[in-house]
Order: C-alpha cells, then structure tokens, then sequence
C-alpha cells in the first residue's frame, strides 16, 4: 500500500493526536497534513510554550488544538487515535488514564506497516548507531539504494516519499520506538540488552520486553540476528516465541545458523547450512575493541543475507573508523593520548573501553544517577585498578562510594567533582607521557549537558584547546 492510501484510510475523519512535538512529531504533522489536510489534529506536549513553537515553525492552523504544559496529557481523551513520539514515557500515558479504547500508533509502527519487507532493523542497549552506519557504508558501496533512518537522527515519515520497491531502509530502533510495536522488520538485529533508561520504565524488564518487540511480531521466513550469549537474552528467547529465523551472533553454535570469528576470518553458517568465509574480516577493522566484533558481525550477515557481494563488505569493513563519542582518538598532547567515550553510560560499555586500550591511568567517570547497578564495573576495577579515578556528579560519588565500601577498595587516586570541566582540567594534570586518558563515564549527562554528544563535545574542546 502506498503511504497516501494508507493515511487516508487510516486517518480521514479522526482526531488525532501526536503526543510529544519534538522533530518526530513535527514530522508527523507535516505527513498528516500533506496526505490528510483536513483531518483534526490535537498535539500534546509537556512544553507549555508548545502552540507558540508551532505558530513560529509552521503558521496558522485552524485544525489544530493544543494541549501544552503539565496537564498536556489530558488530551488523551479528546482523540480517537493517538500517534506517540519516542520520547513519551508509556507509564506517564497509563497514569493518566488514557481511554482504553483509543488507538495507539507510532512512527515506527506505520513505517513497519508500510514497509517491513524492506526494513533492516537495529536495536540493543549499546551498539546500535556503530552498526546502521557500518550497514549503511555497506550497503553504499554495494551500489545498493538504501536509507538510514530511526534513532540515529532521520525520523521515518521525512523518507516516505523516497522509498521505492528496490530501497533498502537500515532502521536504528531504540527502545522507547519500539515499546508499543506490534510489527516487526523483516530482517532485525539485537546486539545486546543492559540496564538502561531505568528512569523511563517501570521494570528492567519492561526495557527488556521493549527491546524484544523487534523481533517478537516476525514472521516465519524473516531472519532475527541475536546475540544469545547474553542471559538476559536467552531467558526471553526461552519464554516468548519469535517466529523468525535465528541467528547466533559471534558465537558458533553449529547446525544453528549464525555468525561468528574463526581467528582472523568472519563465518557465515546460513539457514540451508551452507558454510561462508570472510577472510581476514575480523582483523582488517579499524573500529576497536572486541565489543565492536559483534556490531562488525551483525552488519556483515545482514548484508549478505541480503545479496551483498562479500568484497564490498570486507571493503566497508576495513575502511569504517566508527562514530564520534564511541572510543574516539582526541589527541596526543605532552605523550598523553586522549580517548573520548562519551557514549558509554553504562558500566558494561565502560569495561569494554578499558579492556580495549592498555596503558590507562586516568579514567573520567560519572554523571547522571538514573540507579544503574554498578557493581560489575566496581569489581572490574577492583581486579583492574586504574591508577587515578575522577568521578562527577552524583552518579560519580556513588560509585566513589561503592569502591570505597568494597573489599580492597582503591584510597589514592579517586577525586570527586561537582564540575565536569575542572574533573577535565585535573585529568590533564594527571597525565603523564606514554600514559591513556579515558572519558568512559558509565552514567547519562543529563545533569550537566544536554546529551552524551555535547558531552563529547566539552571534552574534545578542552583537549584540543591545549596549547604545547
């Protein structure tokens, strides 16, 4: 069905409401005005100011009510259907007790309705943007005609008119996109699940339910790229039923299809136990880390299961060098390397940055306090001590805390910040030549920034701000 057959069906004569106005929902606006231009729409946001934003961007509109501020989600039961941003928390919406028998939709939703077939879905607690680009340049250099779209940046509704029978659509899904799903991608890939966005569920297993959602509404025949080594994963994967084919990821679990490292090759073992090699696929990588094996795994089967030439994978691979934020090379100032890991606000992602370099002697932790369990990342540095340990915020004076309490706790070298840039500024103090500092902090940035990127970003222009 085309996407101007399916608005008019789906929304012609209805109140519908977008519920959260950020760049999803103003994308939702202008696809419903431009397929239905006289349906009524109500828009619902927690920003008070949200009818004067809309004035500014998009002038008058004699459709349209607004339902803004604290009591924004009284708008609820003014619709028949309600079209929900990423950013809404589901238990805000139960709590104020939504009509039960209006209509829940999503971006994602009706993206999927339109064109699961064409989709390569992404999701996990960590991974998930290194993986879509790498699918992407991939797929680029095929020659292939594809689209990025989802949590990355692109909401869905911007490429509707872009999509043709020949596009393929690489899909980054977070959880708060897939939560109210009952549609799955055609092809869909579940690198890991962590704690996560505790603040946003109610349960971790609310969040691990949300993650499942890309895969749980497959049909037989579609393939699900999963990492089972993870327990989190094969308990779900014992009690819910995905329809899909399975695929192990980065483990070899012969006759089971999947994808694993066999020394310096990747190999593929597909649903008609026919064995692939890749050679030299996971030694030739510029991405670093074992972590980044099973996003490079990820992507490479997915290309090939669908018809991308092996050279062009192995080419993208050797050529990708990842994002910023994620392990990135700031600088070498006075013999002192700078990494900028910005993007790790979980402790698994923070050991994985640890494990991949040798020479840390300053790691930068710390933030937000959403209550992530720590512990893991406590013990690792019990058994892994890091000669000088700045921690911020109060996610930092936790953990500074949890080590102190524990067994063989580390007295010298932990400091304790309120003030992200002088914790930086100490750091360089610190720094010694031959020596690695780390920004891996463990924890969000809310507190301090307005995302993990500007983060990033504050660190990077301290570091390359130095003069020799």
């Amino acid at each position: 069905m085309m996407p101007e057959q399916y608005f008019l069906d789906t929304f012609a004569n209805k109140r519908v409401c977008l519920l959260g106005f950020g760049r999803e929902g103003k994308s939702t606006y202008k696809a419903l005005r431009k397929y239905v231009p006289r349906c009524v729409i109500i828009i619902a946001d927690k920003n008070p100011e949200v009818s004067l934003q809309f004035r500014e961007e998009f002038g008058t509109d004699s459709h349209v009510s607004f339902f803004g501020g604290e009591n924004y989600t009284e708008a609820l039961n003014q619709c028949d259907i309600i079209i929900k941003s990423p950013g809404v928390s589901h238990g805000n919406i139960l709590k104020a007790g939504a009509d039960p028998k209006v209509a829940f939709t999503s971006q994602t939703t009706i993206f999927l309705e339109l064109f699961r077939n064409q989709v390569v879905g992404v999701t996990g607690t960590k991974g998930k943007s290194t993986t879509v680009s790498l699918l992407h340049r991939i797929f680029t250099s095929a020659g292939k005609e594809v689209l990025l779209v989802g949590n990355i940046g692109t909401p869905p509704f911007e490429i509707l008119d872009r999509v043709t029978s020949d596009t393929v659509v690489i899909y980054e899904m977070s959880s708060h996109q897939l939560e109210n799903s009952t549609v799955s991608p055609s092809t869909a890939i579940l690198l890991n699940i962590f704690q996560e966005h505790l603040d946003h569920y109610e349960s971790y297993r609310d969040y691990q339910l949300a993650k499942l959602n890309i895969a749980r509404w497959q049909r037989p025949g579609d393939a699900f790229i999963c990492n089972t080594s993870l327990e989190v994963i094969s308990g779900l994967l014992a009690e819910i039923h995905c329809p899909g084919t399975l695929y192990t990821l980065n483990e070899k679990v012969a006759p089971k299809p999947g994808v694993w490292c066999e020394g310096p090759d990747l190999k593929i073992l597909d649903a008609h136990s026919r064995l692939f090699t890749l050679g030299h696929l996971c030694t030739h990588r510029k991405l670093p880390g074992q972590h980044n094996l099973y996003n490079i795994a990820a992507a490479a089967l997915a290309a090939h299961l669908h018809g991308v030439d092996h050279q062009y994978i192995i080419q993208a691979v050797a050529s990708f060098e990842g994002l910023p934020h994620r392990l990135e090379p700031v600088r070498i100032y006075k013999g002192v390397t700078y990494y900028n890991d910005s993007i790790s606000t979980i402790p698994e992602s923070t050991i994985e940055a640890l494990r991949t370099f040798s020479g840390i002697e300053t790691l930068l932790l710390g933030g937000f306090d959403r209550g992530i369990d720590y512990s893991r990342l406590i013990e690792y540095l019990q058994h892994n001590p890091v000669k000088n340990l700045l921690f911020i915020g109060k996610a930092g004076r936790r953990m500074f805390q949890e080590l102190q309490n524990s067994p063989h706790s580390q007295k010298e070298g932990c400091l304790l910040f309120d003030d992200f840039e002088q914790a930086v500024v100490k750091a360089i103090e610190l720094g010694t030549p031959g020596g690695v500092c780390l920004l891996s902090p463990s924890a969000a940035s809310y507190d301090m920034f307005r995302n993990f990127e500007e983060r990033g970003e504050k660190f990077r222009q301290i570091i390359l701000g130095l003069k020799e």
